[in-house]
């Protein structure tokens, strides 16, 4: 009988793909994937042949607690615990929600934050495993990482090692236990053994931990669990084989490979002043551009446009970032490994969370700068710009990075990691990337 696989993502469209990535290929594994996720997301998922329930938040129980996208996004620039004042009120309802849809599944895939998951797939005795998107979700010890909130914290390590880092790590957990009392509760109501923090040790129980990224960006640290392998990037952003808008197809067609300017799929709802100050940048570079401003704000930028100047909601960035040279971006994971593959350069603006660890490591691997959104503006962007594509040795490098972060096939790595755990056999071995 083909086993049953309930993948449970948590966060905006960057981190469903790679989960709907890991989906396809288990059901090319032989399996049958159950892709459980808020409502916002179900139609785009049917749609690729996958199949979907609806949980709990959806779209309207978060409006009614006062909350949208642009208010959201706010509120985590500043407190990375903040999202779970907003998603942890509903854990009762998500938790009730899973574990229907659970029913008769063998095996249950959770990201960092599937809190809900992670104690569903505990009371109904699932093998669990968890989805790393990007390195920060390890929280290493070893090699910590550069958070906004904490930019000392390396320097700690370096010169106080692990045990300091720990501790500071236990103290952040100490004085975050607040935001977790949700989870707390329900933890004890249903009567499982309670969690130093959710956050932290709830994915190190998985009996598998896959990061989706490949070594060649970022290395398991030292410290990793046991259980944890490196896979590759996802690169799924839609259904393959869907072009351009007609409109930006003429566009890129019209003269040389235009600047990117890109705020995903989350921070987009709380640009500031990103948009004309790309524009601006672009102009006084003698640049073409493209900005994709999101679905929802084509119209409150469309002035930008003009003969050197596109307007977009979206595009996909497989489709897109290969015919552009340089791609501005918030330092999304996703948004990340479409432009290592497309052997482009970055100019990293992180906003907040793992942002500023992802934009630290394109740094790290010569291929980007990095400016913090906070700072973002006209000048520094276009010197910043400037300096990119007047280096050859750096646009040497990303052409030369390209192959590497393309060598696996992260989706099918997860995927024979999940199907060997649901069928307990082994699969073929890994495939490169196309």
């Amino acid at each position: 009988m083909m086993p049953t696989v309930i993948l449970a993502p948590t966060g905006t469209q960057g981190d469903i793909n790679p989960f709907l990535a890991v989906a396809l290929a288990l059901q090319k594994a032989g399996c049958r994937p159950v892709m459980a996720v808020m409502d916002d997301y179900c139609a785009g998922i049917a749609a690729q042949g996958v199949e979907v329930r609806a949980i709990r938040p959806g779209r309207r129980e978060i409006e009614a607690d006062g909350h949208d996208d642009a208010s959201i996004a706010r509120a985590v620039s500043s407190d990375l615990r903040a999202g779970l004042g907003i998603a942890l009120p509903h854990l009762a309802a998500s938790y009730l929600d899973l574990s229907a849809a659970m029913r008769g599944a063998d095996v249950v895939v959770g990201g960092s934050l599937s809190t809900a998951a992670r104690i569903a797939a505990e009371v109904a005795g699932l093998p669990l495993v968890t989805l790393v998107l990007q390195p920060m979700g390890f929280l290493s010890a070893a090699e910590p990482p550069l958070m906004s909130e904490a930019p000392w914290l390396r320097s700690v390590g370096q010169r106080c090692g692990r045990s300091a880092v720990r501790a500071l790590y236990a103290l952040a957990s100490w004085r975050g236990r607040a935001s977790l009392r949700p989870a707390i509760e329900l933890r004890r109501r249903l009567g499982l053994a309670p969690l130093r923090d959710e956050l932290i040790d709830g994915p190190r129980r998985s009996e598998r931990i896959v990061a989706m990224y490949p070594a060649s960006f970022a290395p398991l640290a030292a410290d990793a669990p046991p259980q944890a392998i490196s896979a590759g990037f996802a690169f799924h952003d839609g259904p393959p084989g869907v072009p351009l808008d007609a409109e930006l197809d003429r566009f890129l067609r019209a003269g040389p490979p235009p600047i990117v300017f890109t705020l995903g799929s989350f921070v987009v709802h709380a640009p500031g002043d990103f948009f004309p100050a790309s524009a601006a940048a672009a102009r006084r570079l003698g640049r073409r551009a493209v900005l994709l401003v999101g679905r929802h704000a084509v119209d409150r930028y469309r002035h930008l446009a003009g003969p050197d100047v596109a307007v977009a909601g979206h595009a996909p960035h497989s489709a897109l970032l290969p015919r552009c040279a340089a791609v501005v971006h918030h330092g999304g994971i996703g948004t990340i490994a479409q432009a290592l593959r497309a052997g482009i350069l970055h100019l990293a603006c992180p906003y907040f969370g793992d942002q500023f660890d992802n934009a630290d490591r394109l740094v790290r691997l010569a291929v980007a700068r990095s400016l913090a959104l906070r700072d973002y503006a006209s000048g520094p962007a276009a010197a910043a710009l400037a300096a990119l594509l007047g280096d050859r040795r750096i646009i040497a490098r990303a052409d030369a990075l390209s192959g590497r972060m393309t060598a696996i096939d992260g989706p099918w790595v997860a995927a024979a990691e999940v199907a060997r755990i649901a069928l307990r056999q082994s699969l073929p071995p890994l495939r490169r990337v196309g």
